[in-house]
């Protein structure tokens, strides 16, 4: 069998065009322009992962060292390559505060889970909207078809029912492997660098934390030695 003879017998362009073109500008009108823009913004990060936990677990881990050496006002370190980490990290340094970390955490957190579902949402309503125009082709080419029974070779008549056939064919394949699958590509990708970007939010959370109780006990523990010294000033006077 000639398997490239075989693909090109499957091949209808006006077919594919009425299905694709169809369910594009369907998804914009029930989801908008801004959802189905999301959805192939996070096309590109699906061949490669955007989020390097290595890189970012070394700056943060550079971050600490700055911290408890030179204190917080005073580190100057690279920030994490995430933005979003950045933008955590950032807020710790300007106002030494665990409870503005973890609020801008949950904000970072709502925006990224905001953009994904819109992403994810787009892709779902292209598989539910492929199969309908491709029946909206095969009508088409149905329509067609009288016409050409009555003035055209069977030759032509073939070409409408196969063009028919194909439109439906086209419309299941784009929805259950194309559109449907990178729904939850994109759903799968953005949890796994959820959990990694959680992850190292509560590593640096937590190391933080011990960073000033220690100081705290530093500070304590000096503020006892210098009463001990002054009472025993104060005794030998």
């Amino acid at each position: 069998m000639d398997v490239p003879s075989e693909v090109a017998r499957m091949m209808d362009a006006g077919a594919l065009a009425i299905v694709v073109s169809g369910t594009l500008i369907a998804t914009a009108a029930r989801c908008g322009w801004r959802d189905l823009s999301a959805a192939f913004a996070a096309l590109p990060g699906l061949a490669r992962s955007q989020f390097d936990e290595a890189a970012n677990r070394t700056a943060i881990a550079r971050t600490l060292r700055a911290i408890d050496s030179e204190g917080r006002r005073t580190a100057d370190v690279p920030l994490p390559p995430d933005p979003s980490l950045a933008r955590l990290v950032e807020i710790y340094l300007r106002t030494g505060s665990l409870d503005a970390l973890h609020s801008a955490r949950r904000a970072e957190r709502a925006a990224r889970e905001v953009e994904r579902t819109r992403g994810v949402r787009a892709f779902e309503y292209a598989g539910e909207l492929a199969p309908v125009f491709g029946l909206v082709g095969t009508l088409y080419a149905i329509t067609g078809l009288s016409g050409a029974l009555t003035t055209s070779p069977v030759e032509t008549a073939m070409a409408s029912i196969a063009t028919a056939v194909l439109s439906s064919l086209y419309g299941v394949l784009t929805a259950h492997l194309v559109c449907i699958p990178l729904a939850r590509a994109i759903e799968r990708r953005g949890m796994r660098e959820e959990s990694a970007r959680e992850a190292l939010v509560e590593w640096l959370a937590g190391h933080v934390g011990e960073l000033a109780i220690e100081r705290a006990q530093r500070l304590h523990g000096s503020g006892n030695e210098s009463a001990c010294e002054y009472g025993h000033v104060r005794t030998l006077g």
